[in-house]
């Protein structure tokens, strides 16, 4: 890896379950030389990203929490896909999440919270598998052609033990009816008593960006127009799709600011 790249690593340990590392295990972890281990650390605390809490403890710093500010502020998909789904949400009553995608990780970026306020497990920040959850596999079954086939190649188990393929022809047939569909389904995969629908979002260049996801308990499901309720994802996906693309320009920074999803309740 780069130096840049072995430095991140270091963050990468850091979660909700295991917040606190000591130089000693940071070094074990990652197979680091001790003087390199205890350099990267330091430049890690100097920057702000890894503050010290105890003799030789650390936590992630508050470097991230201002970084988190910053994206809220100036991301092109939060920027275009904030006014959309606050709209969905009215004409829906669901919760909407939006999904980023960076890399092959996949990231929730914003809840917003439906008539039911449902507990999801995956708010903003928390990364989600490839193969669970309506929001991941849109994205997936939008990847080009080449990226999805490595993608299996390495995580062809996954995708088996998840029913989305036992080899990859069959993978590649369930993500074309995916993409072909304009919209995703899960029923239970991420939260057991939640269903969701989503549609992919783009970039400017026609490529995978996102997801937007309408999430409903099972309960309401039964009351729900369905047909109309994937109409409003997909539309949704659509129109932060267009406002993306407008987002680079002053002009289309003021359209998109104003604009909001027109639907029919």
């Amino acid at each position: 890896m780069s130096t840049l790249s072995s430095t991140l690593a270091v963050l990468s340990l850091f979660s909700a379950e295991d917040p606190v590392w000591t130089a000693e295990r940071i070094i074990e972890r990652l197979g680091y030389t001790r003087p390199t281990g205890y350099r990267y650390v330091r430049e890690l605390i100097g920057a702000g990203f890894l503050v010290r809490v105890a003799a030789g403890c650390y936590a992630l710093g508050p470097r991230i929490i201002a970084l988190d500010y910053q994206i809220r502020q100036s991301d092109p998909l939060l920027k275009a896909g904030l006014p959309v789904i606050k709209g969905l949400v009215a004409a829906s009553g669901c919760e909407v999440n939006l999904i980023g995608l960076y890399g092959e990780e996949i990231v929730t970026t914003h809840q917003q919270h439906g008539v039911e306020h449902l507990p999801l497990s995956f708010g903003r920040g928390r990364p989600m598998p490839l193969f669970r959850g309506a929001g991941s596999k849109i994205i997936v079954a939008n990847f080009a052609s080449a990226k999805l086939k490595r993608l299996y190649a390495t995580h062809a188990q996954d995708a088996r033990a998840n029913g989305m393929g036992e080899n990859w022809d069959s993978f590649k047939s369930t993500m074309a009816t995916f993409r072909r569909a304009g919209y995703a389904r899960s029923d239970g995969e991420l939260d057991a008593e939640f269903v969701g629908f989503a549609a992919p979002v783009f970039n400017a260049d026609g490529e995978i960006l996102g997801s937007v996801i309408a999430a409903l308990s099972r309960q309401r499901l039964g009351i729900t127009d369905l047909s109309r309720l994937i109409a409003l994802v997909i539309a949704a996906g659509q129109r932060i799709s267009a406002d993306i693309e407008l987002i680079g320009h002053p002009r289309g920074r003021a359209e998109t600011a104003a604009r909001s999803v027109e639907v029919a309740l």
